[in-house]
């Protein structure tokens, strides 16, 4: 990215230790074109602390900018 992603919270879900959000990042690819995507992460909390970690995206926008732009 030519700019960090900068995400725009949806929704966040609690229930006992885990947590859900719902968000969209934007940010611009290193090739000055913009990236979106909408994130769906489930966190499992222990002790204040993150142990477990589950994401999901549009995983058709993801493979765009992968083509587009190399490593």
């Amino acid at each position: 990215m030519a700019v960090p992603l900068k995400p725009k919270v949806r929704e966040i879900y609690a229930d006992g230790d885990t947590v859900i959000v719902l968000f969209d990042g934007e940010a611009t690819a290193r090739d000055g074109v913009p990236y979106r995507n909408t994130y769906t992460w489930f966190l499992t909390f222990a002790d204040n602390r993150i142990v477990k970690g589950t994401a999901f995206f549009d995983s058709i926008a993801f493979d765009e900018l992968w083509q587009r732009v190399p490593v």
